[in-house]
C-alpha cells in the first residue's frame, strides 16, 4: 500500500509543473494526461458529439441503413473520413487517452447486450474503454480498426449516449 501511494506521489510530483517563474511561463504538454486527471463536462460532451458525428459519417459513407450493416472489411475507407481523424484527436484532447491505464480495459463480448453492459460501466471504465480502443487502433497498424468495430457493435455509440445523457456520470451541481 505504501509503495503504491509513493508511486502515485512520485507520478503526481513528476508531472506537476509548478513553474518557478510564474504562469506566464506555462507551456503546452506534449503527452496525454494521467488517468487521475479530471475530465470536465465540456470535454465529455465534446467526445459524445465526436462519436455521433463519426457514426453519421460512417453510415453516410457506406450508405448503410444501420451501424450493424457497416462493412468492417472496408476499414481503410473509414480511416479516410475527416470525422475519424477528428475523433482520434478529440479523444486525446478530451482526456480519454491516458499515460497510465493498464492494458485491457473493459470490453463487450459477442452476444452481450451492448447498451446493458455499457450502461453498468462507471466513468472510469468508459474512459478506460475509449483509451483501449485508441491504443488498439495504433497496434492494429492499419490491418483492422478496433474503433470501427466498436462503432459497428454499438459500444462506441452507447458510450457517446451515456456521456451526453447520463447525469450519474457527472458531479452534482
Amino acid at each position: 500500500m505504501n509503495a503504491e501511494r509513493d508511486a502515485d506521489h512520485d507520478e503526481l510530483t513528476l508531472h506537476a509543473s509548478a513553474p518557478a517563474t510564474g504562469l506566464s511561463q506555462q507551456r503546452i504538454r506534449r503527452r496525454p494526461p494521467s488517468k487521475r486527471s479530471v475530465v470536465n463536462e465540456f470535454q465529455a460532451r465534446a467526445l459524445a458529439l465526436l462519436i455521433d458525428h463519426l457514426e453519421k459519417a460512417a453510415l453516410h459513407l457506406f450508405e448503410a441503413p444501420s451501424r450493424e450493416r457497416l462493412p468492417l472489411e472496408r476499414h481503410e475507407e473509414f480511416f479516410a473520413l475527416p470525422e475519424y481523424q477528428l475523433f482520434v484527436e478529440g479523444a486525446y484532447a478530451c482526456g480519454f487517452v491516458c499515460t497510465d491505464f493498464a492494458p485491457g480495459g473493459p470490453t463487450v463480448e459477442r452476444g452481450e447486450r451492448v447498451e446493458e453492459v455499457v450502461g453498468y460501466w462507471s466513468f472510469f471504465e468508459l474512459r478506460h474503454h475509449v483509451h483501449t480502443l485508441l491504443r488498439s487502433e495504433r497496434w492494429a497498424d492499419g490491418y483492422s480498426s478496433p474503433i470501427f468495430q466498436s462503432l459497428a457493435l454499438g459500444a462506441l455509440t452507447a458510450i457517446g449516449q451515456r456521456l451526453a445523457n447520463d447525469d450519474k456520470l457527472y458531479e452534482p451541481y
